[in-house]
């Protein structure tokens, strides 16, 4: 017959064991591609987007999606017991919600800063709208699949398709559910079926936003500076409505009309005025028209460049396909050339 405290004691032993494996206190581990993966990421710069995801600017979203892939894998704490694998984690999540979204990453690429910053001229917006879209299967239009603050695990769940690769419950509520991607097309398009909708971070239900009297004014700020103002300084102006800036035409002369040739203090550029129209300015007014004209043809310059922009990306859409990528149509994408762009890219001071 077996000793009974002998038993008590190995009983004891296993139930500490167990324990100790179910409060985490097992040994954290990580290769050494997954160590040199976190040392890489964190030295990049927060806004490295292109660096931390190891891919060029001239990507295609497909190669976006696949870096991501790749990265996410390596870095998630889940399966990297690297000590900074979580920030590093965060940093790819961040890279990815900029890059996948196809008017992000144009921003990032034009201004080179981060599209999301709170000082940026624009309000922030939740960083996969746009890029990602779903329909629900019979739901009769269009909805989000991606909500506000979105963390970066709720991210890598829904872009493994739920429960990521590591096991676990699914992101959403309720019932069966699949996510599949196809490529094609600027950012990532995600098709679910099944399940609930994904659960929304309550914000104060029942209660409806209230509108103060100072963002009121705020919002009626432009449309004063618009038209009130105007209106008024040509009011006290006595009535004239002679152009304070003459016409103008850049780098060629335009005979008969545009002959007289100036040039830009800044940009050295030169530009050509109807001489009777500036007849009658002073030295010093004709200088500040100098700098005028560095105004008029940066705006000029950006308007043509988002053309460019806007007709390169839709010979990349084109290139895409649904299926397969057309190699031949990609190369004439990416070699598109820009002039626009990239004379105001050169310029001083821009």
């Amino acid at each position: 017959m077996p000793d009974a405290s002998a038993s008590g004691a190995d009983a004891s032993s296993a139930s500490a064991r167990n324990r100790q494996h179910n409060q985490g206190n097992q040994e954290r581990k990580c290769t050494i591609e997954q160590k040199r993966a976190v040392l890489r990421i964190r030295s990049c710069k927060p806004t490295a987007f292109y660096e931390i995801l190891e891919i060029q600017k001239t990507c295609t979203d497909a190669e976006v999606k696949k870096a991501y892939r790749k990265q996410s894998l390596l870095t998630h704490p889940d399966k990297n017991g690297h000590e900074h694998a979580d920030e590093a984690f965060k940093m790819v999540s961040r890279a990815f919600s900029i890059l996948g979204d196809k008017e992000k990453r144009d921003k990032f690429d034009r201004f080179g800063t981060d599209p999301d910053s709170r000082f940026q001229s624009q309000p922030q917006q939740n960083p996969f709208a746009g890029g990602f879209a779903s329909r629900a299967a019979g739901g009769g239009g269009g909805q989000g699949m991606w909500e506000e603050d979105i963390s970066p695990e709720e991210m890598f769940a829904r872009f493994f398709g739920g429960g990521g690769p590591f096991g676990g419950g699914g992101g959403f509520d309720g019932g069966p559910q699949f996510v599949f991607n196809f490529g094609g097309g600027p950012g990532v398009r995600v098709h679910q079926f099944g399940g609930a909708r994904p659960r929304a971070r309550p914000r104060n239900p029942g209660q409806p936003e209230e509108t103060s009297l100072f963002s009121t004014i705020m919002g009626l700020l432009p449309i004063l500076l618009l038209f009130i103002f105007p209106l008024l300084s040509s009011m006290f102006s006595g009535g004239t409505t002679q152009s304070s800036t003459p016409s103008m035409v850049f780098d060629h002369p335009h005979p008969p009309l545009y002959t007289l040739e100036r040039t830009m203090p800044t940009f050295g550029s030169k530009y050509y005025l109807n001489p009777q129209e500036v007849q009658s300015f002073t030295p010093s007014k004709l200088h500040t028209l100098d700098k005028k004209a560095e105004v008029i043809l940066i705006q000029q310059l950006r308007l043509k460049c988002e053309d460019e922009i806007a007709h390169r990306d839709k010979l990349r859409e084109a290139a895409q396909g649904w299926f397969y990528q057309n190699p031949e149509k990609m190369e004439v994408a990416n070699s598109f050339d820009m002039p626009a762009c990239r004379r105001m890219k050169n310029l001083p001071g821009v």
